[in-house]
């Protein structure tokens, strides 16, 4: 009687072992989607596509937009209060992101200290201290999408919670649907005005007449060539980057310059939406985007 015990005792456990369900491994440099195991680490993700979400607090109607369409290619993840640092600004099939054992780097040019758990990654000291958080919500093979800029503003005395997903896909691939299903409960709007500046100044030619940096006027005369949707040249010089955004709700864009070395470095300031048709700049303040206390009033004129 003894022995037939023991025997039934171990039986019990062999049948509630194979019964339970073996997690899958999940390596730091894995995410895992339905059951499935997936790499992220040391892979170069471009990026495809993208959608805002907005919920109107007050009244409870959510919407979502398509931030890239036939002819907007750049946008901002936050239309509401514009791009704070360059992480901010995004560009369809130019936005780069690839993560390493040590580091999140954005557009091949920018490291930055991440951390990982779970499926959340967070990129750390960022421009200003700041930090971003990036939730994978869907991955395979081929693409990835994050969710990201959670946050909340205010739009014509309205308050919305607002965010952005994000879908990549690896260098030298191609996918036509690889972005998700919408988020469920919200209404699709069409693409998000979000750009309505960037084809106007792309083949314009502007020159910088003066600066005031708080202590005196400078007179540069440097001209800047944007000759792309991306990429400007001062004095016929190594290409760098820009973006140009009108921000949601207003008359105003945002034109960030990065390499803007004419007046120090990388500068980011608000201009009106008509200022390529007017050919002028004046007085606009400028701020470094690494230093948001460094400030310069900027005058330019088109000159082509």
């Amino acid at each position: 009687m003894k022995y037939t015990k023991i025997i039934f005792f171990l039986t019990t456990i062999l049948l509630f072992s194979s019964c339970k369900k073996e997690e899958p491994l999940r390596p730091n440099n894995t995410v895992v989607s339905n059951s499935e195991v997936y790499e992220f680490i040391d892979i170069d993700w471009v990026l495809s596509d993208s959608r805002f979400y907005m919920e109107n607090l007050d009244n409870g109607d959510k919407n979502f937009y398509d931030h890239f369409g036939s002819s907007q290619f750049q946008s901002t993840l936050d239309p509401i209060s514009g791009a704070d640092i360059p992480f901010d600004s995004i560009s369809q099939g130019v936005t780069t992101w690839r993560f390493t054992s040590n580091n999140f780097i954005l557009n091949s040019v920018k490291y930055y200290e991440f951390t990982h758990t779970e499926n959340t990654v967070v990129a750390v000291g960022m421009e200003n201290g700041s930090s971003r958080p990036m939730t994978i919500i869907d991955i395979d093979d081929v693409s990835i999408t994050f969710k990201v800029h959670e946050a909340y503003g205010s739009l014509d005395g309205i308050n919305y919670a607002y965010y952005s997903t994000l879908t990549f896909v690896r260098a030298g691939e191609t996918c036509s649907s690889c972005q998700p299903n919408s988020d469920y409960g919200y209404v699709y709007q069409g693409v998000i005005n979000d750009n309505v500046s960037i084809n106007g100044i792309i083949g314009t030619k502007w020159v910088v007449t003066k600066y005031y940096d708080g202590f005196s006027d400078t007179y540069p005369n440097d001209t800047l060539d944007f000759y792309s949707g991306t990429q400007y040249r001062i004095n016929s010089g190594t290409p760098t980057n820009y973006t140009l955004y009108s921000v949601f709700g207003s008359n105003m864009s945002e034109l960030t310059l990065y390499g803007f070395y004419t007046i120090g470095g990388d500068y980011s300031g608000m201009v009106p939406d008509n200022f390529v048709t007017n050919g002028q700049i004046n007085s606009v303040s400028f701020t470094d985007i690494f230093n948001t206390n460094n400030n310069k009033l900027v005058w330019m004129v088109r000159i082509q």
